[in-house]
């Protein structure tokens, strides 16, 4: 019935309605298959921008890799250097009784050896202690001499030197005297603890 009515209809009228009906199924098409495909299509294409961007950044980290990897070996080399150097605080008792027999071989006698209170720094602490000592120049140059070659940092400061009044060939002078030695520190003051484990 539909192609008789399409049939009686002129030539005009005949391809007006061909062209309502291609418009519609054109319309219909768009609405239901095409404009979906064509936002797909987009946020896949914006999606795979991004990716494309992310894979980009991570061949330029990838490739800095080696130097990144030499950086953090040279400063685990520089930090056992420091840390060769600086004792634990676990290790400072241990330290400090060997700065006590270096005064008794050097022949110094121990008036008084009292610890102080830590000082922080950066990434490490001072610990100074007092020490009173008698003996002789000779005798605390060796002693000195002795600190010295320690493999932990000690450091001797704030020497008064003081003639004894009754004097032995052994213990002529009475000196005190700061040792400071420097503690390394895991966590730097202010920062969070590792938790315990």
């Amino acid at each position: 019935m539909a192609d008789n009515a399409l049939t009686r209809l002129s030539l005009g009228g005949q391809l007006a309605a061909s062209a309502v009906l291609a418009a519609v199924i054109g319309g219909a098409f768009w609405y239901f298959y095409w404009s979906d495909a064509v936002d797909e299509r987009e946020q896949k294409t914006t999606k795979l921008e991004a990716l494309n961007k992310e894979i980009r950044a991570l061949e330029v980290t990838a490739a800095k890799l080696g130097e990144f990897q030499r950086e953090v070996a040279l400063l685990e080399k520089k930090l056992e250097t420091l840390k060769s150097i600086l004792p634990p605080a676990k290790e400072t008792p241990d330290l400090m009784r060997k700065v006590q027999a270096l005064a008794a071989q050097s022949n110094l006698t121990i008036n008084n050896f009292t610890p102080g209170a830590t000082v922080n720094k950066d990434f490490y602490q001072e610990w100074p202690i007092t020490m009173g000592l008698v003996g002789n120049y000779h005798n605390l140059a060796l002693f000195f001499d002795k600190v010295s070659r320690l493999p932990r940092l000690v450091n001797v400061s704030n020497i008064k030197i003081q003639t004894l009044g009754s004097q032995t060939a052994s213990q002529t002078i009475g000196v005190a005297s700061t040792a400071t030695t420097f503690v390394y520190i895991e966590t730097p003051p202010g920062a969070q603890p590792k938790p315990a484990q």
